[in-house]
């Protein structure tokens, strides 16, 4: 087993003995049972296995048996050896702590002296509380929140992945009352977290229960909609245009379309593009052409120059041929002009024999001067093409005729 994927296994390992811990469903193990007097003993040994599976498996099987009377212990030998503890053998331990005692492992890995191991060890806690109290551990994370700030954002999404697994109520609520700054994030939290959980049918249901609720307003609903078709998008673009096509018309799912040809663009270029190519809207169709085409050539560049060199090039193309053109013309200028020059819109044509012209002045300035005196260009845009192009301020420099401090 290469070290990739037995690292990729002990990841999936670690990932269910905390889902396990949490709902309280992993097996006693066969052996006998550690008493009390000895669980600590049998914890340091099980974190001393070499190999990384061995330790994860042996460390559970052990933690399995944690309760009020041994914990003390415990917790003595993971305070001892915190500094060499990974992400995988504190979050077991917290998960057990916290199915009986929540509030209490809350509060002693927030006293841990290392930021990281808090993040770790609070994260955890607020995570179990979450699965079996929703609104306890919401109080728990507010209070944690205003104690600990830089903790902040990582206990809220702690606190997400708990209450998607718990499977009550109030969660759509809460997220409808975050502010701007936390409702991408939380969205994002909340829609990976039902695709691990319940796969693409489990995802859909919820983006649906959310877009057809009325008491919802259309800025919950574009974040769901777009988070979710993405999601959908990437396990089954078939689906998700189907899917997208559903909600066609409603000024949240405007951007569907283009949200599907990107993902499905990646996996099978020409299924996408004839998919956009079918899209009733040309609006709509436009964009989404041009996502997909970038996500094909980002993909597989060479089948996807092979397919629009192969195509009779229509106005569906213009998109296409732009983006194409604009990819080209840092590097090849004078091809990225003979593409430009095959789009069909006179506005867009010459919109791209602009942009080509002022990369290839750059590069060769006699050569593009050659083609600009005979170019479809008028002055105005030739002596633009000219133009040396314009500097980007120095990250963490303001303008020269910008104030250093106080309003501009």
């Amino acid at each position: 087993m290469t070290g990739a994927t037995k690292g990729a296994v002990l990841s999936l390992w670690v990932a269910t003995i905390v889902v396990a811990f949490a709902a309280g469903r992993m097996t006693a193990p066969g052996d006998s049972a550690p008493t009390p007097d000895n669980l600590g003993a049998a914890v340091r040994a099980a974190l001393g296995e070499v190999d990384g599976l061995d330790r994860a498996e042996h460390t559970a099987r052990v933690l399995q048996h944690l309760d009020a009377e041994s914990v003390a212990e415990v917790a003595t030998v993971y305070d001892q050896m915190l500094n060499i503890l990974g992400e995988s053998d504190i979050r077991p331990f917290v998960i057990a702590w916290a199915r009986f005692d929540p509030a209490a492992a809350l509060d002693h890995t927030l006293r841990w002296p290392l930021r990281e191991k808090q993040q770790i060890g609070a994260g955890a806690a607020i995570e179990s509380w979450a699965m079996s109290d929703p609104a306890g551990a919401l109080q728990a994370y507010e209070r944690a929140s205003a104690r600990h700030p830089s903790l902040e954002f990582d206990l809220f999404l702690d606190l997400l992945t708990g209450w998607v697994y718990s499977g009550q109520p109030g969660l759509d609520e809460y997220l409808a009352s975050l502010p701007k700054t936390k409702l991408d994030s939380g969205v994002s939290r909340v829609v990976g977290k039902l695709m691990r959980q319940g796969g693409v049918d489990t995802t859909m249901a919820w983006v649906d229960s959310i877009l057809r609720n009325d008491a919802f307003e259309n800025k919950l609903k574009k974040k769901v909609f777009r988070r979710g078709i993405r999601m959908v998008g990437r396990a089954d673009p078939e689906r998700a245009a189907a899917w997208a096509m559903k909600y066609e018309g409603e000024a949240y799912a405007n951007d569907g379309p283009r949200i599907v040809a990107e993902q499905w663009g990646v996996r099978d270029g020409p299924a996408a593009m004839q998919w956009v190519r079918e899209h009733p809207d040309e609006e709509l169709q436009a964009g989404a052409s041009r996502a997909a085409f970038r996500a094909w050539l980002m993909n597989d560049r060479k089948s996807a120059k092979s397919w629009l060199e192969s195509e009779t090039l229509t106005p569906f193309h213009d998109p296409v041929i732009v983006y194409y053109a604009r990819d080209l013309s840092d590097r090849l200028p004078a091809e990225a002009i003979t593409w430009c020059e095959r789009v069909t819109d006179a506005e867009r044509r010459l919109s791209c024999l602009e942009i080509a012209a002022a990369s290839w002045y750059q590069r060769d300035a006699l050569t593009a001067e050659e083609w600009l005196q005979q170019s479809p260009l008028d002055e105005e845009a030739r002596s633009a093409a000219r133009r040396p192009p314009k500097k980007k301020p120095q990250r963490g420099k303001q303008p020269a005729n910008r104030p250093q401090d106080g309003p501009s």
